[in-house]
């Protein structure tokens, strides 16, 4: 009987206030098309999220049922950022208001007495030396923000999931001055992140 492949789940997500067309949305439908670990022995499972709170409680947990991944990599973006970033760890924080109007409710805090912050459990170091390999500028990250991206990595890494978000910038407009990589250089970082996770899975 053959090794059972393992399984990566792979997220992006829609639009949010102050960000009406998230290039991760485009990413995830780009990777879902052309699976770039086929024939690595990883099966990949790319799903987009809704940038709610409420999304924490229903979307996410019911994704790591339906597929119980070996790993998880999620993508969103950092409008203000110039560059990759790879999230090293997750803030025990939470603020701003979602997509739906809507705040975290009750607290300010993700986990009330919690940690104030969990680890990235991927190669971070790793992942920032593939994307650079591909012309794409990057670097580790300790701050996520407090909004649903770290958010996102802090319930993945609290299911023990081995786990990693990957903040795009905007594309880059195409100017020579601006250093942020366009739509293609996204694809090509988000594949160079996808096939070192995957070299890490089969390890």
């Amino acid at each position: 009987m053959g090794t059972q492949p393992k399984t990566l789940l792979v997220t992006g997500f829609g639009a949010f206030p102050g960000v009406p067309a998230n290039p991760t949305e485009a990413l995830i439908a780009n990777l879902a098309a052309g699976d770039p670990l086929a024939g690595a022995g990883i099966e990949m499972r790319c799903h987009l999220l809704p940038v709610t709170w409420a999304m924490l409680e229903a979307e996410l947990p019911a994704l790591y049922g339906a597929h119980r991944p070996d790993a998880v990599v999620h993508f969103g973006v950092a409008a203000r950022r110039a560059m990759v970033c790879i999230e090293s760890r997750a803030r025990n924080a939470a603020s701003g208001l979602d997509a739906a109007g809507c705040c975290r409710p009750g607290h300010s805090l993700l986990a009330p007495g919690g940690p104030l912050a969990r680890s990235s459990t991927l190669p971070t170091g790793r992942l920032v030396s593939a994307v650079e390999a591909c012309g794409v500028r990057a670097r580790v990250s300790r701050d996520a923000g407090a909004y649903l991206c770290n958010a996102t990595l802090w319930t993945s890494l609290a299911q023990g999931i081995p786990s990693v978000f990957m903040h795009m910038p905007l594309p880059g407009a195409g100017d020579p001055a601006d250093t942020r990589p366009d739509a293609e250089g996204q694809a090509r970082a988000a594949r160079a992140v996808l096939a070192t996770v995957s070299a890490h899975l089969n390890r």
